[in-house]
C-alpha cells in the first residue's frame, strides 16, 4: 500500500537524476520508503516517528537498508536528505 509518492533529484555524476520515492509503511515506531530507479529499487527503514513522538527534535535518526544492495553507505545520503526534507515540509 502506497501512503504517498513524491519525485526526488540527486546529483549523480555531475548529472541530476530523477528517481521516485514511495513511502509504503508507517507506524508510531516506523517508516518505510521505496526508492524507485530505472531497473532496481530500494526500501529504507527509519525510526523518525518514534523519535519525533517522544519529542526529541535535534536526535539523529537511524536509517537502515531493509530490501536491495547497495555498495556504498555514502550513496544512501543524498536519497535520505532529500527524503528527510519532503517528509519534514509536510
Amino acid at each position: 500500500m502506497i501512503i504517498r509518492s513524491f519525485p526526488v533529484k540527486i546529483l549523480v555524476d555531475r548529472r541530476y537524476r530523477s528517481y521516485k520515492v514511495e513511502q509504503i509503511f508507517a507506524d508510531a515506531r516506523n517508516e518505510r520508503f521505496k526508492i524507485i530507479g530505472r531497473d532496481k529499487s530500494i526500501i529504507l527503514e527509519n525510526n523518525r516517528p518514534l523519535i519525533r513522538s517522544k519529542g526529541l527534535k535535534t536526535f539523529p535518526v537511524q536509517w537502515k537498508v531493509i530490501d536491495g544492495t547497495v555498495r556504498f553507505q555514502s550513496a544512501l545520503q543524498p536519497f535520505i536528505d532529500a527524503i528527510m526534507k519532503e517528509v519534514e515540509k509536510s
